[in-house]
């Protein structure tokens, strides 16, 4: 029989010492507070909606989460740290669909939609809605369709707040279905891009709802659809695009709750669990609705399908459409 000598005792010893706070850490997660990464601005609806989140998420975790904003790249700078940070649960990222589903097909990022981040849950659906220009006369899809139709290709532009973006691309989807072709001028801003609405720069042009809740109720702009299965709180009276006999314009500018790839199960579901959670927050929900968004959670798997369906629907339009960035 041969008996362990004394160094590779303490060697044992060692590894089982080093080995039980990342063993303990996990299982006592969280243990620190916990950074959500936002790939916009303050202020942002991204931001606003982590912001909102965290608040409620913290309580539930017991620790503090920190919003921190690394805008640029239409969200690429942001989810690109998030993908290249330790996968230890302690960083997130809150993805949208145009830096998550969109990018890819615009962007050289170094970061893969299905492959670089753990799935934890979806967070919001944030439908668009279709303003057009009170200049244009133009109060219903049906009006707006018979006026493209009478009208020369490109001689109605819409507005956007840059290319890539679900506003521009559901201009170009909004096209297709007129059987037309529409102009698109695209702007550094969502607000800017709204305000060339409101001032006739443009015929028309896709909005956050929240963005465009005050023009409309100065009727500034006319609201013509929302670009969801069904109508939206804040605009009852408005069709859906469904209603409207635009499915196709299903276009959901969502937004979810990534962590980077390689997230141990345990600290996964401790974070689903608590952002499902979070979600059904009375106050959360009310806040999320005067944003134009609505409280969405899901499992983490739900979201992984939700990925894989948004970035093939996504880059099949961009290829069919050779939309590329300018």
């Amino acid at each position: 029989m041969h008996f362990p000598t004394p160094r590779k005792l303490a060697l044992a010893a060692a590894c089982t010492l080093f080995a039980a706070p990342a063993v303990q850490a996990q299982g006592n997660f969280p243990s620190q507070p916990v950074r959500i990464i936002v790939g916009s601005e303050p202020g942002s609806a991204p931001d606003v909606l982590a912001r909102v989140l965290g608040k409620e998420l913290s309580a539930g975790l017991g620790q503090a989460i920190i919003v921190e904003n690394r805008a640029g790249a239409t969200g690429t700078i942001g989810a690109n740290a998030v993908a290249s940070a330790a996968p230890d649960g302690y960083t997130l990222l809150m993805g949208t669909v145009s830096n998550i589903a969109l990018a890819p097909s615009f962007y050289p990022i170094k970061y893969k939609p299905t492959e670089s981040f753990t799935p934890i849950s979806m967070v919001a659906s944030v439908p668009l809605v279709l303003v057009a220009s009170p200049a244009t006369g133009i109060a219903s899809v049906e009006q707006l369709r018979a006026k493209l139709k009478q009208a020369p290709k490109g001689s109605y532009s819409y507005s956007s707040p840059g290319v890539g973006g679900p506003q521009h691309l559901a201009g170009v989807l909004l096209g297709k279905q007129m059987g037309t072709e529409l102009l698109h001028v695209p702007y550094k801003s969502g607000g800017a891009a709204l305000t060339a609405v409101a001032g006739g720069e443009t015929q028309v042009g896709f909005a956050g709802i929240a963005a465009a809740i005050g023009l409309v109720q100065a009727k500034r702009v006319t609201p013509l659809f929302v670009t969801a299965g069904q109508r939206f709180p804040q605009f009852p009276n408005v069709p859906s695009a469904p209603e409207a006999g635009l499915p196709e314009l299903d276009v959901d500018n969502w937004h979810a709750l990534f962590a980077p790839a390689g997230l141990p199960a345990p600290v996964r579901a401790t974070l689903e669990a608590a952002v499902n959670k979070a979600l059904q927050s009375p106050e959360v929900k009310k806040q999320f609705e005067s944003l134009g968004a609505a409280p969405t959670g899901s499992t983490g798997k739900e979201l992984a399908e939700k990925v894989t369906a948004e970035t093939a629907r996504w880059t099949k339009i961009v290829d069919d459409n050779g939309i590329k960035a300018q």
